[in-house]
């Protein structure tokens, strides 16, 4: 994940920040406020609603 576009992205749901979690086909971002994550596809940033999860405590 390119660090300048996270350094701009926030979270859809609350507005959040957003942290990377995970390496290559596993690589997700996790909202640490509201504990919601998207996939990240080939360094691209999957968030549509559609494709949300949402968990209690962040995946290491």
């Amino acid at each position: 994940m390119d660090a300048p576009l996270l350094a701009v992205l926030g979270c859809p749901r609350c507005k959040g920040a957003l942290v990377v979690l995970g390496t290559g086909a596993t690589e997700r971002l996790h909202c640490m406020a509201c504990h919601a994550s998207w996939p990240v596809k080939d360094g691209v940033p999957q968030l549509l609603p559609e494709l949300m999860t949402r968990e209690d405590a962040p995946r290491r």
